[in-house]
């Protein structure tokens, strides 16, 4: 190969490199704040252009294990927003159940990742403890829904409504959202219309 020859390969290369950085991008959703950051951490520079070509190396090879230029897999949950990498990070599978459990969109664990660690997406988490902390809480909000769904079926068995609880017992505005106050309302009241109807007991008996 002549060096005109070997020229032309090279920029080809760069070009090549730098148009699949630019997929990668748009693969992971990547902002301009985001991805600018990402090159400064990857390979110190502001710009893919200014990239050489060990630099465009890492960066190709960061952007993939975050699941760049992957092809889409089959959905689990019935919700938009599935990482491409999912495949590759049991944790993220994890949520992923989490989610579908609660009916809830992806951008609920990118909010709680974003509000845990500044990080946009739960994507883009290195750290195991960063994910094993959306995970928490994320089951933390599955332990709330869970309680308050015992709490309305023993109001509706009781013939109650949440309003007319919270009255009763002069409740917080937020006492729904309090794993500790919905189980005490559980402990409270669970009982009582069952061993009313079944023993005819009085609940001060």
């Amino acid at each position: 190969m002549n060096r005109k020859s070997a020229k032309t390969g090279t920029a080809e290369n760069r070009r090549g490199q730098l148009a699949a950085i630019h997929v990668a991008r748009r693969d992971l959703g990547m902002d301009e704040d985001t991805y600018r950051l990402m090159l400064r951490e990857v390979a110190g520079a502001d710009s893919s252009k200014d990239l050489d070509a060990a630099g465009r190396r890492r960066v190709l090879d960061h952007m993939r294990r975050l699941g760049g230029l992957r092809k889409p897999r089959k959905r689990v949950a019935q919700h938009p927003g599935t990482p491409h990498n999912i495949d590759r990070e049991a944790m993220l599978q994890k949520i992923e159940a989490q989610l579908a459990d609660m009916r809830l969109p992806w951008a609920y664990a990118h909010a709680i990742a974003k509000q845990q660690t500044g990080i946009e997406r739960v994507t883009w988490l290195r750290k195991q403890e960063h994910l094993a902390a959306v995970i928490a809480a994320l089951h933390v909000e599955q332990e709330k829904r869970g309680l308050l769904t015992q709490v309305d079926e023993l109001l509706a068995r009781a013939g109650m409504s949440r309003e007319q609880l919270a009255a009763r017992y002069e409740l917080a505005g937020n006492w729904s959202r309090r794993r500790s106050t919905l189980r005490a309302i559980i402990a409270l009241i669970g009982p009582l219309p069952q061993a009313t109807a079944e023993t005819g007991e009085n609940k001060n008996a």
